[in-house]
């Protein structure tokens, strides 16, 4: 009868900490969405505040200048946006793994019911509606584009 108590504990502190695990992979990838994004908007602030300074000096000899920054923050929207979104699924089924865990091991089940609401509610979490910033700076830089080309 011990022995069985005794694997079952074993078993029991084993699950804690397979669970421990996953939910820090969970979280290290939660961490990175948020560098990565950081690192994007800084990026395209750089690149967007080099543009406010060399716009008013462009002639018609350096125009090509002034038509690569938009096109270059232009890709790297698309790019930033393949990256979220990319992290964005990556989150979504680390979150599935936790609250798999979560339900065999929490009696309480208050993990698997806040990370339901982010399934319930997409539009409520932040992670989700960062995905989408990089398609606004992609229009912001194609309108920038439009504006350099046809020297509006």
């Amino acid at each position: 009868m011990d022995d069985q108590k005794d694997d079952k504990n074993a078993q029991r502190a084993c699950d804690i900490e397979i669970f421990k695990i996953v939910s820090e992979h969970f979280r290290q990838d939660i961490r990175e969405f948020w560098t990565r994004a950081n690192f994007y908007l800084l990026t395209h602030t750089a690149l967007f505040s080099a543009f406010i300074v060399i716009y008013p000096t462009l002639t018609n000899a350096h125009i090509s200048i002034g038509i690569l920054v938009p096109i270059l923050g232009l890709s790297i929207s698309i790019f930033w946006f393949i990256v979220l979104r990319g992290a964005v699924y990556w989150i979504q089924q680390w979150r599935e793994q936790v609250i798999k865990l979560s339900k065999e091991l929490d009696r309480f089940q208050c993990y698997c019911e806040v990370e339901n609401l982010v399934k319930q509610k997409k539009f409520l979490s932040p992670s989700y509606l960062t995905k989408y910033l990089p398609l606004i700076f992609a229009v912001a830089w194609l309108a920038i584009l439009v504006l350099v080309v046809f020297r509006i």
